[in-house]
């Protein structure tokens, strides 16, 4: 479908120019969206992977490219009240994919150990996260006042539905010409699910600038393959089994770019020295809890305090000396590899030299995660041209977690055991 050209184009090295609106352009011009220039992607994975220097500006704006993309192709010929709905349900989903991040601390997870309670970012119970940080952003910051004035006084609370996949106010999502239903369970889909447009773009960019082919898949089939499906007055996310290969493919792309890159010995030491130095007594530095203060909270940020410190982790992380990988085991292993773990940690403790034991685990998809169960459900369809209406084949619908035997093959998480420690012996 031929696309009005946008006034504004920014050029992306995966995307090629992005096109985006004046109104769209505010949001992205705004110090919220660019305080991500100042946080790498793939945190310590650039001590393994020279060329990952790239940052979470770079990859929501392709997060909010391909949000456009995926919403002309699947709503193509969606019966709309008007074009006034039609474009406030593309703003939606195209401002939610460049917002996902917005409140990424910087560097690595492990920053969230040095984040205040929540009740002062947003109210609550427990510790913030990035998540609490995004949605305080979105709802009550200087970034709200020009998104209502910009897109409405109800977007915000519409994005931070989406982000957080939880509908908070389901009059916002009712569409269509002849009836009202909820258009819910696909955008948020797109935003945070099986097959979003964060995991979309993420792959693709970090498999390049880590310089290794595992996040690579056809994402251009599946795109064309996207559609909907009606079920209980709602329309759920949908891919025809023609694509079924495709997404095995992404699905097994993304399990491998896990194990290979994000959790690398290498990124795994220094997140945890990084975490060690945030939790000492020495106190290492807190977030702010006021979103005015937390836009100079980056990667710049973050670093300047660390080489600052004389606290010996710190030390560590400036001077790059890690800890040892001494011994690495995959779960599929066999009993005397892991009784060696055991014996070896022993060794350690009883010549009291420092060690970290660690544990990562990949897990293949979010159906797994009991959270995500039956939560916006997405669809195989198939079109079976012996069951016909109307001069038009029959469809036919599966939940994707029962189309393909992928889930159950790698229903297990696949656990890699690390021991590192201060020396070798």
């Amino acid at each position: 479908m031929r696309q009005m050209k946008t006034p504004y184009e920014i050029r992306d090295p995966i995307h090629g120019p992005i096109g985006m609106s004046r109104e769209e352009l505010q949001i992205i011009d705004s110090p919220y969206v660019q305080r991500l220039r100042g946080i790498k992607q793939t945190g310590f994975a650039e001590l393994a992977f020279p060329g990952a220097t790239h940052n979470r500006y770079s990859h929501s704006l392709g997060a909010f490219h391909l949000a456009g993309k995926a919403f002309d192709l699947i709503f193509e010929d969606f019966e709309w009240a008007d074009d006034v709905e039609k474009n406030r349900f593309r703003s939606y989903l195209r401002m939610s994919a460049l917002l996902h991040d917005i409140g990424h601390g910087p560097m690595s997870h492990a920053i969230e150990a040095a984040m205040p309670p929540k009740k002062e970012v947003l109210g609550g119970e427990g510790q913030a996260t990035h998540e609490d940080y995004t949605e305080a952003i979105v709802l009550k910051s200087s970034l709200t006042e020009i998104l209502e004035e910009t897109f409405g006084k109800e977007m915000p609370l519409a994005l931070v539905s989406l982000i957080r996949n939880e509908n908070r106010n389901p009059s916002l999502f009712l569409a269509g010409r002849h009836s009202q239903k909820s258009l819910f369970p696909v955008l948020s889909s797109l935003i945070s699910g099986e097959i979003d447009v964060d995991r979309m773009d993420y792959m693709f960019r970090d498999s390049l600038f880590c310089g290794i082919p595992y996040g690579n898949f056809d994402r251009d089939w599946i795109f064309s393959n996207l559609t909907y499906i009606e079920e209980d007055n709602q329309f759920f996310l949908a891919l025809d089994s023609r694509a079924l290969y495709a997404f095995e493919d992404f699905l097994l792309s993304r399990y491998h770019l896990y194990l290979m890159v994000y959790l690398h010995h290498k990124s795994v030491i220094y997140d945890e020295m990084l975490y060690q130095f945030l939790i000492s007594d020495e106190g290492g530095p807190k977030l702010p809890s006021s979103v005015d203060e937390y836009l100079h909270v980056d990667d710049y940020w973050l670093m300047t305090r660390i080489r600052k410190s004389k606290n010996p982790w710190a030390q560590r992380i400036v001077q790059q000396k890690p800890y040892r990988m001494l011994l690495e085991i995959h779960s599929d292993q066999n009993e005397d590899a892991k009784s060696y773990a055991d014996e070896l940690e022993g060794k350690l403790i009883k010549a009291k030299i420092g060690y970290f034991r660690s544990s990562s685990s990949g897990l293949l998809s979010k159906y797994h995660m009991k959270s995500d169960t039956n939560k916006n459900t997405i669809y195989i369809i198939y079109r079976d041209v012996r069951f016909t209406s109307s001069q038009r084949p029959g469809i036919r619908k599966e939940p994707i977690q029962q189309a393909t035997e992928l889930f159950d093959r790698y229903k297990n998480k696949r656990i890699i055991d690390r021991l590192y420690a201060e020396t070798t012996i």
